[in-house]
Parts: structure tokens; sequence; C-alpha cells
């Protein structure tokens, strides 16, 4: 897994790369704790590269959807494959996430 980090206005972008699994969450989370420990907002997680995730990267998202909302921040994801997309309907996280087509969407105000 690869993140990378980029500012968008007011928007912090990461952009992530590969599984997001148990052995890589850890990665994701620090990177999204250090974003959050700011107060960013919106926080952005651009999964268009990102072909698998299991129950510890949703975990992680769901972790910072919790921390965001104690400062009335907001958390944006943008790009799930079918797949991912699938995996967030069958857990019935699409109605809890604010979910986006495109980067470009995602980064808005």
């Amino acid at each position: 897994m690869n993140v990378t980090q980029e500012t968008h206005g007011s928007a912090t972008l990461f952009i992530v790369e590969g599984q997001v699994d148990m052995h890589t969450s850890p990665e994701l989370r620090g990177h999204l704790r250090t974003a959050l420990g700011n107060q960013a907002s919106p926080l952005v997680v651009d999964l268009t590269d990102v072909a698998f995730i299991d129950s510890s990267g949703l975990a992680t998202l769901i972790e910072a959807l919790q921390a965001v909302g104690k400062y009335g921040g907001k958390l944006r994801l943008c790009g799930l494959s079918p797949e991912v997309r699938k995996l967030f309907d069958l857990a019935q996280l699409s109605t809890i996430f604010d979910l986006r087509d495109t980067r470009a969407e995602a980064v808005a105000d």
C-alpha cells in the first residue's frame, strides 16, 4: 500500500494505492490520525486505486469518521471501485459515509 497526502484548498486528501488490509491499515490509520489531530476538514480519502479492503481497513475508516465528527469536520471517500463499493453496501456503510464519485467532487467545498 502507498499513501500520498495532498492539500486542495481547505481539503486534506489522501490518495491510497494497493490493498487496505490488516497488514497495511495501521499505516493508513497513522496518516489519518495526524490529519485528525490537526482537525482537517474536509478530510478526503481517494480509494480509486484500492482493489481490496478488509474489515480492518473498514474499521480504520469508521474510526476516522467518528473522530472527525467529534470536532464537526467532514470525511469524504471517493473513487470506490465496484468491488469496494459492493463491500460498503453489504456492510451497510454506504449510508453513513459521504461517498463521492470523483476526487474533484470530494475536495470541493
